[in-house]
C-alpha cells in the first residue's frame, strides 16, 4: 500500500460503496413482494397485523418496520432500506422472538435460512462501521489497514448481497 499523508481520512473512499441500500431493498423486493396481497383491504392488514399482545417497545419495532416495508415495497419510497432488511434478517435470526402476523410471518421463514444468517452477520459490522465511521462520521478513519480491512469486508457484503438479490 502506498504511504499517505498524515492526517488523511479514508472515509471518502468507502462512500461509494453506499450501493448496500439498493441492494437491500432488491432483497426486500425480492423475497417479499411476491407474497404481498393484491386485495387493498388484505395487503393493509398485511402491513399492519395486530401486535396486541407485544410490549410498548416491541409493538413500536414491529409497527414501524411494516411501515418501512410498505412504503418501500408498495409505493416507492425509500426510507431506512438497509435497516429495515436488517430488522427483518435479525427478527428472523432469533429463535424466541414474538410471532408476529402479517407480512411477519413470511418475514421469518423467508430470512431464517443460513444464507441470511451469513449475509446478517456480515451486514450488521458493515452497517456499525458504515454509521460511526462513512456516513456520520464519530471517529475519524486515518488509519490505512483499518480502511483495507473495511473495504474488504464491505466489497465481501456486497457480493453476497449481489448475489441473493439475484
Amino acid at each position: 500500500m502506498p504511504p499517505t499523508p498524515s492526517g488523511t481520512l479514508y472515509h471518502h473512499t468507502l462512500t461509494s460503496l453506499l450501493a448496500l441500500d439498493e441492494y437491500a431493498i432488491r432483497i426486500l423486493s425480492k423475497y417479499l413482494s411476491p407474497k404481498i396481497p393484491r386485495d387493498a383491504i388484505k395487503r393493509h392488514d398485511y402491513f399492519n397485523p395486530f401486535l396486541g399482545g407485544l410490549p410498548v417497545k416491541e409493538k413500536g419495532l414491529f409497527g414501524k418496520n411494516a411501515r418501512y416495508l410498505e412504503h418501500n415495497l408498495i409505493f416507492g419510497r425509500s426510507i431506512q432500506k438497509m435497516g429495515t432488511l436488517l430488522f427483518c434478517l435479525a427478527y428472523a435470526q432469533e429463535p424466541g422472538s414474538a410471532k408476529v402476523g402479517g407480512v411477519w410471518q413470511d418475514v421469518k421463514p423467508v430470512f431464517a435460512v443460513s444464507e441470511m444468517a451469513n449475509l446478517y452477520t456480515d451486514l450488521k459490522e458493515v452497517n456499525t462501521f458504515r454509521n460511526t465511521r462513512v456516513a456520520h462520521v464519530e471517529t475519524k478513519l486515518d488509519d490505512p489497514d483499518e480502511a483495507w480491512k473495511a473495504m474488504r469486508a464491505w466489497l465481501r457484503c456486497l457480493g453476497k448481497m449481489a448475489e441473493i438479490a439475484g
